[in-house]
């Protein structure tokens, strides 16, 4: 077989750009920490690293979702609690109006004191976002749930739907309570035409505890403000519930986030020592295949003859 100087020269030159090749692989592979640089360095590796980040992804968007949903449930906790501190301040005036040593005097003090816990409790029950949705409306956010209809009665605008997020691959959990359920659900009136009809009373001073219309309405509060208590505590207790499974779901997926990252780390992650050793044996040949360049690059068959 005949062999050219031109046949070793490309020789010579290909081992060379492979070794130069090998060189700047194993240096942009020191220099992020990753073995796998591109899918062809580890094609089972790469898949299963692919499918880990985006598993990572996901359970990353999960944790966003809890804590978002979280935070909602709070606000949405602490304004149920104001309204439950309202009404039980509510049924110690209701007991007391109902003492009959009571001068109307003091039953129109006390109606006025039940008129501002009536107007905060519309506000609590109106309240808002911090994007300016209404909390207790179901899904009609833009409507402010608790209204007066054209006859000055108080009647619930929204809807009775609620809002799921999705927290894990299998769950969601329910991020809202309406205004029906809380405060239109009880067999009797609700909260707000009850106070309304309840400060009448008291304001007509000729009517007292024992007299029939007095008596009537003292037990139909009573009863109103049963219902809307009974109502709030469950919905307090319920959000309770949610926010422990929140804490269970993300302590979860924190758990696995930290498992996928150790994953990946140990799939794609560099072995600083192999990498420095191959290193300096790549870089070692590189230079022996330099030098031999150089030397058949000078040299024709001819001198040999």
């Amino acid at each position: 077989m005949r062999i050219s100087t031109q046949l070793l020269y490309n020789n010579n030159l290909h081992s060379m750009q492979n070794g130069a090749a090998e060189l700047g692989n194993l240096l942009q592979k020191m220099s992020n920490g990753k073995n796998i640089q591109r899918p062809s360095d580890d094609p089972i590796g790469a898949v299963q690293v692919l499918t880990v980040q985006r598993d990572q992804a996901a359970t990353s968007q999960f944790v966003d979702n809890i804590g978002a949903l979280s935070d909602s449930l709070d606000r949405n906790e602490s304004y149920l609690t104001s309204m439950i501190d309202l009404q039980n301040r509510m049924r110690e005036i209701v007991t007391s109006a109902g003492n009959g040593t009571l001068s109307p005097e003091d039953r129109e003090a006390y109606a006025d004191e039940l008129e501002t816990l009536k107007d905060a409790m519309v506000d609590l029950a109106n309240a808002k976002d911090d994007k300016g949705n209404y909390l207790f409306a179901g899904n009609s956010t833009t409507t402010a749930p608790i209204q007066l209809d054209g006859a000055g009665n108080y009647v619930y605008k929204g809807d009775n739907k609620t809002r799921e997020v999705q927290v894990s691959d299998s769950t969601w959990i329910t991020a809202n309570s309406h205004g029906e359920d809380l405060f239109f659900s009880g067999g009797g009136k609700d909260i707000f035409n009850a106070l309304d009809d309840y400060v009448e009373v008291l304001r007509d001073p000729t009517l007292s505890p024992g007299n029939p219309g007095f008596d009537v309405e003292q037990k139909s509060m009573m009863a109103s403000l049963d219902d809307a208590l009974t109502s709030i505590s469950a919905a307090v207790t319920t959000i309770g519930g949610r926010q422990n499974s929140l804490s269970l779901i993300e302590t979860s997926h924190q758990d696995m986030m930290l498992f996928n990252k150790q994953l990946v780390g140990e799939v794609e992650g560099l072995d600083y020592a192999e990498a420095q050793s191959r290193y300096q044996s790549s870089l070692v040949a590189l230079q022996v295949t330099q030098e031999s360049f150089v030397k058949i690059s000078q040299l024709s068959l001819f001198n040999e003859m």
